[in-house]
């Protein structure tokens, strides 16, 4: 099995090259080799990236590979990893909210995992602060905004009835985690410059969009405008 990362690598290994990249030098042969499989490998004989990288590619001996053509094949490697990344994803995305998709999917399949986790949660905060302020009058951001909203003694976003035990336990549960995902979560990630894996950015998007979804339905249950 070929990976798009190992041919990105392999790509740029061939710049420290001594001398001219042709058909027959070892480096170049593997690269070669390794490219066709990859992508045979994974059907993308049929698209736009491979056509262009195909355009720039050494096939017979007395050519060589320039710069600039080295440059344009590495280009289109990184859109062929964006391709990866959304073949391997598609099931996840299934699964999430379409506004957290609409400002995290780019930065995400970018390889900026951090800054999605991050996007995600601010659009969370956005929108309860647009709501609370259009119901409440006033201005509230981050865990404060959440407790303010969510509180079971005087709240503005209701999941279901607070009449019952029940129903005060959902309200709260859900107040701590709307809180907790802000100071707990959107903070560090705002404030810092951290780097988290693709694994983990998944968890807390699925996080997120857990957190839209209970909007929703807080929004249906007391039959708000959005407008």
């Amino acid at each position: 099995m070929i990976y798009i990362d190992d041919l990105i690598s392999e790509m740029k290994s061939l710049y420290q090259v001594e001398g001219t990249i042709r058909f027959c030098h070892p480096a170049y042969e593997k690269f070669h080799q390794d490219l066709m499989d990859f992508i045979y490998e994974n059907h993308f004989e049929n698209t736009q990236e491979w056509e262009t990288i195909s355009q720039n590619l050494v096939y017979k001996s007395t050519q060589y590979m320039s710069r600039s053509e080295g440059d344009i094949i590495l280009v289109q490697l990184d859109l062929l990893k964006r391709r990866v990344l959304a073949k391997e994803n598609e099931g996840f995305w299934s699964y999430i909210h379409p506004l957290i998709y609409q400002v995290s999917e780019e930065r995400f399949h970018g390889g900026f995992y951090a800054d999605a986790v991050e996007s995600a949660l601010k659009e969370v905060n956005s929108r309860v602060k647009k709501l609370y302020r259009k119901y409440r009058n006033e201005e509230k951001d981050g865990q404060d905004l959440m407790r303010k909203a969510f509180t079971p003694s005087n709240p503005f976003l209701i999941f279901e009835g607070i009449d019952t035990e029940s129903g005060r336990n959902v309200q709260e549960g859900y107040m701590q985690i709307f809180a907790g995902a802000m100071q707990g979560i959107r903070n560090p990630k705002a404030h810092e410059n951290l780097s988290i894996s693709r694994e983990d950015a998944i968890k807390r998007l699925v996080l997120a969009s857990l957190l839209m979804d209970k909007i929703d339905e807080a929004v249906r249950f007391a039959s708000l405008s959005e407008l």
